[in-house]
């Protein structure tokens, strides 16, 4: 019996550990409740569109937390982690976003 799990799905795996990781960090750091917030429902929603196989549902967690992140950029000015995580959570976005709607394309 062999498990394989596809290159977008390990994206997204990693992308939803590392934004529960963050909100976690985020918390211990400043002990900001709504980064611990943020963080273990993005993971969740992550780990649920991975478990009922919805790559949509990934995209759009990928998409709202890219607005979040943006937001909070234009009003801090700090790279360091808002700037950091929007750029991450862009990069998933778009990757996801374009297997999407060209992986599953017949040939």
């Amino acid at each position: 019996m062999s498990f394989s799990i596809s290159q977008e799905w390990v994206v997204v795996l990693v992308y939803a550990v590392l934004m529960g990781l963050g909100g976690w960090f985020g918390f211990k750091k400043s002990g900001s409740k709504p980064s611990l917030i943020a963080g273990v429902l993005g993971f969740a929603i992550l780990m649920v569109s991975y478990f009922i196989d919805q790559m949509w549902v990934a995209v759009g967690v990928s998409a709202l937390l890219s607005v979040a992140f943006f937001q909070r950029v234009s009003k801090t000015r700090k790279l360091m982690p808002s700037g950091m995580l929007l750029v991450l959570s862009a990069v998933v976005c778009i990757y996801l976003l374009y297997f999407l709607i060209f992986a599953d394309k017949p040939s």
